[in-house]
């Protein structure tokens, strides 16, 4: 059972009252939202469906005493997400269907038991909740509803649904450009730069992740705390950022406060509004709950990298790595590890002292990095240890990804105090289930092949032995 924005649905057996859940369009009867869901519930055999909107809250359905409360509270929890990200979520579990599809601040899904359904009928669910989805945003739109109140609800269900410092800008620059009808850029302070963290679908994607120059007008936004707008002459976003014309080089910052701190801009595309413009009035409500909001979602998003990351290099620490192969021991897909440990750290600490030694690590985690695919994890997990895991990597490309990483290794020297030093590293490899039948024992093998290696003379990979 749910209930928001003063509604409340109640659940009883087949049936569904929602109070006061009818959205009126001009010149129609009521429109039932919960008698529509409840359709399309039947509709599909789904066990419990699940709504939300902006002003009129959150409502669920029920087909029966005997949907577990799990159940329940997964769903619930994930057409709150797809309120917020716009995307479809399908997720299967072994007694349960799930599907979700949102278009921030609206989202709807069903729950059908068991999992193996065919691929069409939930595309066809999709196509449903899509329409019916729809459906909620015309009739909200077209409705007595003050829009005020409509605003107000979208940016409420913002802050109630973005769980994340991702999901929450992403669901900013979304709200912004129904709000102003242009496209939007959320760009936050970080130290001594600015960076682009999300755009709109009406903007150039490729804007996403840029970091901004300090004398772009952006950057000028969030020193000065002032808007600031540019007409297309001069680039709001400043130089060094993808090439696009003269009219979507138009924008305005506005400035995100928390308190008296500038916590980033919400860059609007375009030329400036006039002044009397019901934009502004609808922005005006997002753009002051959206500093303090960020702020604390930046807090936690920090304090959750650090558990993970190792502070000098930035990669994932031991904790992490951990982590990951602990649940990678409860499937049964094939995998790779690679220990590799930079040969000689100590006599270079002694030599060079613990600075270079420092830049060394670094150095070797930025080669480490570059030499794996995405979805791969690189983590420090000793003094001078790396470790590379490998997901669903036959032995014969882990192997080609050792050597790899030693020849970079070796071909690319630090640079200290105006002078070079050649680095080398030591690879131990094994895999699952090649060389070990027990993945359980992926570690110990992989540190014994790591220390034969530095045995044999280091700057090699070796790979372990068989075992059961």
């Amino acid at each position: 059972m749910l209930a928001a924005g003063g509604g409340v649905a109640l659940a009883v057996g087949w049936t569904i009252r929602w109070r006061p859940g009818r959205l009126r369009r001009r010149g129609a009867s009521p429109l039932a939202l919960g008698e529509v869901l409840d359709l399309l519930r039947q509709a599909y055999g789904a066990t419990a469906a699940w709504a939300v909107g902006a002003v009129e809250g959150a409502l669920e359905l029920v087909g029966g005493q005997d949907t577990d409360a799990e159940t329940r509270r997964r769903g619930a929890a994930l057409v709150q997400l797809a309120s917020v990200d716009g995307r479809l979520h399908v997720v299967h579990d072994p007694e349960m269907l799930y599907i979700a599809v949102g278009d921030f601040p609206y989202a709807a899904g069903l729950a059908l038991e068991g999992s193996a359904h065919p691929e069409a009928l939930a595309d066809a669910i999709a196509g449903a909740l899509r329409r019916f989805v729809a459906g909620m945003r015309l009739a909200e739109e077209q409705s007595a509803i003050p829009r005020a109140r409509i605003v107000a609800g979208r940016v409420s269900r913002l802050v109630a649904g973005a769980l994340t410092l991702e999901g929450m800008a992403r669901a900013a620059v979304e709200l912004g450009q129904q709000l102003t009808h242009r496209g939007v850029a959320l760009v936050m302070a970080t130290g001594d730069h600015a960076q682009i963290v999300a755009v709109s679908g009406a903007a150039d994607r490729r804007l996403a992740g840029v970091q901004l120059s300090i004398d772009s007008p952006v950057a000028r936004a969030i020193a000065t705390g002032i808007p600031v707008a540019t007409r297309g002459a001069e680039d709001v976003f400043g130089p060094g950022v993808p090439e696009r014309r003269r009219s979507e080089r138009a924008g305005t910052a506005y400035p995100l406060l928390d308190g008296a701190i500038v916590v980033g801009a919400f860059v609007v595309l375009g030329p400036p509004f006039d002044a009397d413009a019901p934009a502004l009035d609808d922005l005006s409500p997002l753009l002051n709950d959206l500093g303090p909001r960020l702020a604390a979602a930046r807090a936690v998003h920090d304090a959750e990298r650090r558990a993970v990351v190792d502070p000098l290099t930035g990669l994932r620490n031991r904790r992490e790595f951990e982590r990951v192969l602990s649940d990678a021991r409860s499937g049964k897909d094939g995998a790779t590890l690679i220990y590799v440990d930079l040969d000689h750290f100590k006599k270079l600490n002694d030599t060079l002292g613990h600075p270079a030694g420092d830049a060394a690590l670094k150095h070797v985690a930025r080669l480490l990095e570059a030499a794996v695919r995405t979805g791969d994890l690189v983590a420090r997990i000793g003094g001078e240890e790396f470790a590379v895991w490998l997901p669903r990597t036959p032995l014969r490309e882990g192997i080609e990804v050792a050597e790899r990483i030693r020849r970079t290794v070796a071909d690319k020297p630090l640079t200290w105090s105006s002078s070079v030093y050649p680095l080398t590293t030591s690879c131990g490899i094994a895999s699952y289930p090649e060389l070990v039948g027990n993945v359980l024992n992926l570690q110990a093998a992989a540190d014994a092949a790591l220390y034969r290696a530095k045995e044999l003379g280091r700057n090699r990979v070796e790979k372990a032995g068989r075992t059961n």
